[in-house]
Parts: C-alpha cells; sequence; structure tokens
C-alpha cells in the first residue's frame, strides 16, 4: 500500500463533519459506525487490491450512512449530503457497485463507446464510493501513477457523459466542501443550502446554478 500521511484528510473530514453535526444534525445523526477490520478485509479481496489509504480512512471512520427506508420520498430522508444528492456507500455496496463499473467498462470497450484512454480504459480500477439516486457515481481512481486517489463523478445527475473530476484527493474534496459550508461560497456549480424535510429533518442539499445570482435577488 503507498504510503500517505492521512492529516490532511482527518483534518479536511472533521471539518466536513463538525459542520454537519451543528447545521445540519439529522444528516450527521445518518452516518453510520465504522467498518470493521473484516469489512474492509473482505472488500479489498472482492477489489483484487488495496483501498487507497484515504478511502479505508473513510471506511474506518465511517460505513457509509444510513439505508433508504422504503415508501419514505427521499427528499424526506437524510444522508445524501454530497453534490447531486451522493449518499456515502457502505462495504458491501462499494464491491456491488463495483463488478458493476467493471461490466459497464468491459462493454463500452467491446461496442467500442469508449476508448483505451487514461481513464475510460480502466473502470476495474475505479472504487465508487457514493451513489445518487439516478444512477450516477462518484469514486476514487486506483490506477497506480499521479491518478492514483483522484476522485470523480459520473452520471445522469451531472448532464455528462464522461467522467468529471471532483477534487484531487478526498482529502481536497472534503477540504473545499468544508470551504463551501463555512462560507456559502459554491463548490463548482453547487451551492449548499440547509433546508426542512416535510417531517422537520434539516439536511443538506446542493443547488445547481449556473452563475452567481446578483446582489439583491
Amino acid at each position: 500500500m503507498t504510503h500517505i500521511d492521512l492529516g490532511d484528510f482527518d483534518q479536511a473530514w472533521d471539518r466536513f463533519t463538525s459542520w454537519l453535526a451543528t447545521n445540519s444534525p439529522d444528516d450527521y445523526a445518518a452516518l453510520r459506525p465504522s467498518a470493521t477490520a473484516q469489512e474492509i478485509t473482505g472488500l479489498e479481496a472482492d477489489l483484487g487490491f488495496s483501498l487507497h489509504p484515504e478511502l479505508r480512512a473513510l471506511l474506518e471512520r465511517h460505513n457509509g450512512v444510513a439505508e433508504l427506508q422504503a415508501g419514505v420520498a427521499v427528499g424526506d430522508q437524510p444522508g445524501g449530503f454530497l453534490p447531486l444528492g451522493h449518499r456515502l456507500s457502505c462495504t458491501s455496496r462499494i464491491a456491488s457497485q463495483h463488478v458493476e463499473l467493471v461490466e459497464f467498462g468491459e462493454e463500452n470497450l467491446a461496442s467500442e463507446l469508449w476508448e483505451e484512454d487514461d481513464l475510460n480504459g480502466h473502470a476495474h480500477q475505479w472504487v465508487p464510493f457514493a451513489l445518487p439516486i439516478d444512477g450516477g457515481v462518484a469514486f476514487v481512481d486506483h490506477r497506480p501513477g499521479p491518478t492514483y486517489g483522484r476522485v470523480y463523478e459520473m452520471g445522469i445527475g451531472s448532464g455528462a457523459v464522461d467522467a468529471t473530476e471532483w477534487a484531487p484527493s478526498l482529502a481536497g474534496l472534503f477540504n473545499v466542501l468544508a470551504d463551501a459550508l463555512e462560507t456559502g461560497a459554491p463548490f463548482r456549480h453547487y451551492w449548499p443550502e440547509v433546508r426542512s424535510t416535510s417531517s422537520d429533518l434539516r439536511c443538506l442539499e446542493w443547488d445547481i446554478r449556473t452563475r452567481t445570482p446578483s446582489s439583491g435577488t
């Protein structure tokens, strides 16, 4: 496993979750307990390679968020606190989604929809860590080399057919998200806002805006 100093990740994650605990406590409460060593070892066995240290650290803190409840509107359930409503995945969901990504990549390569370029030709080395409700995925690139650890988002929700880089690392992602939460500024074109659900829960959402609103509007 590549040695990476986790101090930056720990600081970024603490900033992000401290803000949730204070301003969006129902989202904070949706975080599950840590994954066990056996769950993480099992995930790595399924993947066929070691987890990036920052993704391992995230799972050691929280094994995803609470599962969605059937019969309850998604907008009334906490836990979708990442842009585009992404919800952190547990180890078992990561493993099953990785299988789907591998198959997806193989199909696209076989149909020549994708070429064996630097990213799309290596879907087997993508490790999904969060999912929205629209079929998209946020993943950490595990290819050895300069892109190791980069965070991407791909899917219907983003409106993109190719992956979009969100950050150079999970530490970088949670740092810029914490910056946005603390200042009210956007992350890319996603603007944070805490809203009350119909069941009086306080949940973080990220509005998609193409430009900064004019002053006074």
